[in-house]
């Protein structure tokens, strides 16, 4: 489902480098361990649309088919820095669902998809006084922060719970 673009060899210095639609930290998951994955801030293709460049060097044919394999399979969600950025500048993120995810998917499925793939850890979308609301509108999914009834204090019952409330990776 996710689309590449092939880099041009004479704008590259690397021997493999494509440009996907796929989340930089989704193409991380799944090629990590194949090729090097980076963040496409470039205007060429543009990095909302196309947000992750795959690099590699002295990659064999079946690498890179594998690369190319776990890419096309993969399934496609709004680039979280777009989301986020949407979110701090005019307080809410609004997109079609059928561009990015199946047509079978049922109104649910889209919905449960897309607060997983958000980056809840993060203070611009979920803090102690607010928090994030995903609706329909108009056969769209409208993502908004609205505010929490009362202060969420989250209760620490282990060293681990506590490391997961303060690992947040410094960028989208």
């Amino acid at each position: 489902m996710a689309r590449i673009i092939y880099c041009h060899p004479s704008q590259t210095k690397y021997e493999y480098h494509v440009f996907t639609d796929l989340d930089f930290w989704d193409a991380r998951c799944l090629v990590n361990d194949l090729a090097v994955v980076k963040r496409n801030f470039g205007n060429q293709p543009d990095g909302d649309e196309f947000p992750t460049q795959v690099v590699g060097n002295g990659l064999s044919r079946r690498t890179i088919h594998e690369i190319e394999k776990r890419i096309k399979k993969a399934i496609i969600s709004p680039p979280r820095h777009v989301i986020v950025r949407s979110m701090v500048m005019d307080r809410f993120y609004e997109f079609d669902p059928l561009e990015y995810y199946p047509r079978h998917w049922s109104k649910d499925q889209m919905i449960r998809f897309t607060h997983l793939r958000l980056p809840n850890h993060q203070s611009t979308l979920n803090n102690m006084y607010q928090q994030v609301r995903l609706s329909w509108v108009n056969e769209k999914i409208h993502v908004e922060r609205i505010q929490r009834e009362r202060k969420y204090n989250p209760i620490i019952r282990s060293q681990r719970e506590a490391q997961k409330l303060f690992r947040v990776p410094s960028c989208f």
